[in-house]
């Protein structure tokens, strides 16, 4: 069962509801309300009709709600409150479920039924994407009961899968500068060095570097200001995942210099495009004037990193080799959270606490001093 909205007038909306064909005629049936209001007053609406409609208040059959049924109409709701990552992320998983549960009644799922599902599934899939997958459909079978289209939440007593803590992989000292030796001498176009250098520098996610435009960095300030962010999966541009990704970033004196040549090489390059440069102000972007490709980037690092001799690791680790360093060089953790954005210096410290292994020792020391030792007790 889907629904939509659709814009009428000032503060007026009509929200349909679709309802499937009679079985009789064969002709479609649709309901149709207006709202006078707000779209939230809207969205309102198109969910409890939809609540309706799977009760059979509509004029359907509630045991004709299967779990595929219900999986469309709680993605239907949900998606117009997520970004665009979110949503790709959350279809692939209602498209899981459907294969595993799809035809089976809304009504007649229970607890044996999930747990049967989450074992084929945890046969094929990483303990993170199960207990990711587990997460979503828990939220449609809550989100059902809230809405009346279940007694019960079939996942309640359901255990979710465990997902081991993955520990982030980082690049020492020396093979961040064995890394940035091959990457200065080789043959790549100076916005794809100047990317990896900025990643590095920065700690920037690569859908922020990949939005970052030129009114967004300030050279007489030496900063950048993270104002939005790419989706990779989309291509499309909005605002960074969280207030707190909104943020200044300082910036040291040979990013300011790789920006500034990168600058000049992109106005002689938009000079040989001509008409055919795409005019959209990117720090990051093509020949032509378009944002660059994650996956050719991420085909170059593969390929950088074989050359350099270091470990394989994923663009976003250099966000986490960036945090490492501040980290190891006694920056304080405070200052390393408002550079990568996170939104409280516990999830800064949750992340990379293990990375600093003498910190126990180190506080010990400082006691020691403080204190006057062992001599000063006495």
């Amino acid at each position: 069962m889907r629904g939509h909205i659709r814009k009428r007038g000032e503060k007026s909306w009509a929200v349909v509801v679709d309802l499937g064909r009679d079985p009789e005629t064969g002709k479609r049936r649709q309901k149709w309300v207006t709202v006078r209001g707000t779209k939230r007053d809207a969205e309102k609406v198109l969910a409890e009709l939809l609540a309706k409609a799977g009760r059979g208040e509509l004029g359907t059959a509630p045991r004709s709600l299967t779990v595929a049924a219900l999986l469309d109409m709680w993605l239907e709701v949900s998606r117009r409150r997520w970004k665009p990552g979110t949503a790709v992320a959350a279809e692939t998983a209602v498209k899981t479920w459907k294969e595993l549960l799809g035809h089976v009644p809304a009504g007649k799922l229970g607890p044996a039924d999930v747990e049967k599902a989450l074992a084929r599934m945890e046969g094929e899939l990483s303990p993170a994407t199960c207990r990711y997958r587990f997460g979503l459909l828990r939220q449609a079978m809550r989100w059902a009961v809230k809405r009346k289209l279940l007694g019960q939440d079939p996942t309640e007593g359901v255990a979710p899968p465990r997902a081991p803590r993955k520990e982030v992989r980082v690049w020492s000292e020396e093979e961040i500068a064995r890394f940035l030796g091959v990457l200065d001498s080789s043959g790549h176009r100076p916005a794809v060095k100047a990317f990896f250098r900025l990643a590095l520098s920065t700690g920037m996610r690569k859908g922020e570097l990949l939005a970052l435009r030129w009114e967004d960095v300030d050279f007489e300030k030496g900063c950048l200001y993270v104002r939005r962010t790419r989706c990779h999966h989309t291509g499309g541009v909005h605002e960074p995942k969280s207030p707190s990704s909104c943020r200044k970033v300082a910036l040291d004196a040979g990013s300011l210099e790789c920006l500034r040549r990168l600058k000049r090489e992109q106005a002689r390059e938009k000079l040989r495009a001509g008409a055919e440069w795409c005019e959209q102000g990117l720090v990051f972007a093509t020949r032509k004037g378009k944002a660059l490709s994650v996956f050719r980037l991420a085909c170059t690092f593969r390929s950088l990193c074989r050359r350099a001799g270091v470990p394989e690791i994923r663009i976003h680790d250099l966000r986490h080799t960036h945090a490492s360093l501040l980290l190891r060089q006694g920056v304080h953790p405070k200052v390393v959270q408002e550079r990568l954005g996170h939104s409280s210096v516990k999830i800064t410290l949750d992340t990379y606490s293990h990375l600093l292994p003498d910190a126990q020792e180190q506080a010990v020391k400082a006691l020691e001093r403080a204190l006057g030792g062992e001599e000063g007790r006495r």
